[in-house]
């Protein structure tokens, strides 16, 4: 009992020493502003703070316009490096495994109310790619319900232009924390969590590349555009797959050669249109456009491969890494090879090894049938199948287009 009170103890140096350190530089990188109210819970008094997530520096700006401390609910990925291990431990992070029901997760959760903390939770549960909040599930607001105890909803507004998911580099502007109380006293909760769950989208759900009064500032950096590949895998000009590069503030296709000029403010130029543009080819002026677009035509693109008869739908050069796992924490992952990934007419994932014959199928799994999946720093698609954990790192493409796949196949089923 001595020693759990006493790691709570450095639990609260420590993250005042991070405050003092570590918010105020990030506040004037970023130009961080909030407005709302700014008056919290007393000490001992639990809470949940619920926010929009675009990228891992978030806890960290949030936090630093909070004067107690905020126990977060940490995806397990940044658990399995000893550096940030150690340093989420310190601050009594709370780990989490993505879309996957997670008992370790709740009970934590549960001491942490008794024990009348602020519980720092994103709802959407993992990075959004496009700077709009994905929809809530139901788990946070049947939690509200039960315990009857405060909200704090923060909308981010210029988090997601300033270091894009996809991106690897953070560029400058401005971020604005909306601070608004959902429910201050516990006789404000509803009794049902359907209205609790509306109330809490009301506040949350957005679209930053929607919103004028930020997309009127550009959020510059000399390499504004690199990596937008990793999101945009179709060329609206010749309906290539993959086809995509980019370089500095250029995104161009290898395939047409058309060319566009990224802006730090969501939006593109056309310097050069493709030489083998077909007919109906689209141009862009909004990334947001471009996203929907692009994952609504990689569907159709596929369905007209199936209504041909074709087997093997894509292909793409992968390493495949996996390990049995009982705790679906337990991920000593064992290097299997490189080889080619290949998606098939039936939304199966098959892998087999370089230099191995058509026939020496390594793994050859359904999608839809998997759990867990999630895209882990922008090039490793992990998932869970069969009491076996699975990573594909793809080199130079996109791991969040198998995430996307995925979810359509669960969709599909």
């Amino acid at each position: 009992m001595a020693s759990e009170y006493l790691s709570f103890i450095w639990r609260d140096i420590f993250w005042w020493w991070v405050k003092i350190f570590v918010g105020p530089p990030l506040r004037w990188f970023f130009h961080v502003q909030s407005t709302g109210k700014k008056h919290f819970p007393s000490q001992g008094q639990a809470a949940f703070l619920l926010a929009n997530h675009t990228h891992f520096l978030d806890p960290f700006m949030i936090a630093d316009f909070i004067p107690r401390p905020i126990r977060y609910v940490v995806s397990d990925e940044y658990f399995r490096y000893r550096i940030t291990r150690m340093l989420l431990n310190w601050l009594k992070g709370i780990p989490k495994t993505k879309d996957v029901p997670d008992s370790v997760t709740m009970r934590k959760l549960l001491a942490a109310i008794k024990r009348g903390e602020i519980v720092g939770i994103f709802p959407e549960g993992r990075r959004n790619w496009d700077g709009e909040t994905v929809p809530l599930e139901d788990t946070i607001p049947r939690l509200i319900q039960r315990f009857k105890i405060p909200v704090i909803c923060v909308r981010q507004r210029g988090s997601y232009l300033s270091w894009p998911r996809w991106s690897n580099v953070p560029r400058r502007r401005r971020i604005i924390f909306e601070f608004r109380y959902l429910f201050e006293n516990p006789d404000d909760v509803p009794d049902d969590a359907s209205r609790i769950k509306r109330m809490i989208e009301k506040e949350l759900l957005y679209s930053e590349l929607d919103d004028e009064e930020v997309t009127k500032h550009v959020f510059d950096h000399p390499r504004v555009a690199e990596r937008l590949e990793l999101r945009l895998w179709i060329c609206p000009h010749c309906r290539r797959f993959f086809a995509l590069r980019s370089e500095r503030r250029i995104l161009w296709c290898k395939h047409c050669g058309a060319r566009w000029e990224f802006r730090g403010n969501g939006t593109f130029k056309l310097e050069k249109a493709g030489t083998s543009s077909i007919q109906d080819a689209r141009n862009f002026e909004r990334y947001i456009d471009w996203v929907h677009w692009n994952d609504a035509e990689t569907l159709i693109i596929l369905k007209r491969l199936r209504e041909k008869g074709t087997k093997e739908l894509l292909s793409l050069p992968a390493s495949m890494w996996s390990t049995s796992t009982e705790t679906l924490r337990d991920r000593h992952y064992r290097y299997k090879g490189r080889g080619i990934a290949v998606l098939t007419s039936d939304s199966r994932l098959r892998f087999r090894r370089y230099r191995s014959r058509k026939s020496d199928i390594i793994l050859d799994i359904p999608l839809s049938e998997t759990t867990g999946a999630n895209v882990v720093w922008n090039h490793k698609f992990e998932f869970y199948i069969n009491g076996m954990a699975y990573r594909f790192t793809f080199f130079g493409q996109s791991a969040y287009f198998w995430h996307f796949l995925t979810k359509q196949a669960k969709k599909d089923s």
